[in-house]
């Protein structure tokens, strides 16, 4: 099965509900979770900020933080009309990106193709110098959609040559466990 797009859902693999966790898998590998995900009081805007990625996206060799906000951008958007808006703040540090500055470059790089606006760079409170917190604003327009999925399907051509999913089943550890759960089973 080729890799399409992430799969996004709520708490148990429910449909998402707006105000709910926020669940990111690829096929059945979680890789992270957004809780909270704030609503504005009329509905029209989210806040995303707080992803909290599994082992095997933080143990992974390359950024997938990039990808996991455009699936969530394009979800969004697709799914939930009413949403006008994505508001956000990137703080996570992520190594594979390079030095805070290079993250925050890359970050607002990102951004800025996708056509956010209102894109703010500042020091991280409580971290090391040369952290950064990137935030801005991401506003559903014809243009803005337009940019998401031209960023968004190159995003998504990196991850298909080696989605997680894959490298999961492959690693020894997954396959000796899978191993003793069929064994067991069985002799049950």
């Amino acid at each position: 099965m080729t890799f399409k797009k992430l799969r996004i859902t709520g708490p148990g693999a429910a449909p998402y509900q707006l105000g709910e966790p926020m669940l990111v898998h690829d096929a059945n590998v979680l890789l992270g979770t957004l809780d909270p995900v704030p609503v504005s009081s009329d509905g029209t805007e989210i806040h995303i900020e707080h992803f909290e990625p599994t082992r095997v996206v933080r143990e992974e060799q390359r950024h997938l933080g990039r990808l996991v906000f455009l699936e969530i951008c394009a979800f969004i958007s697709e799914n939930f009309h009413q949403v006008q808006a994505i508001s956000f703040a990137f703080t996570r540090e992520v190594s594979v990106l390079g030095g805070g500055v290079q993250q925050a470059a890359a970050r607002v790089e990102t951004m800025d193709r996708i056509g956010a606006v209102n894109l703010q760079i500042r020091p991280k409170a409580d971290a090391l110098p040369g952290q950064f917190v990137v935030s801005g604003l991401w506003v559903y327009s014809e243009s803005s959609m337009a940019a998401l999925r031209v960023v968004l399907e190159e995003q998504r051509a990196l991850y298909r040559a080696r989605p997680i999913a894959i490298g999961v089943a492959d690693r020894p550890g997954v396959r000796a466990a899978l191993r003793r759960l069929i064994s067991r089973r069985r002799d049950g």
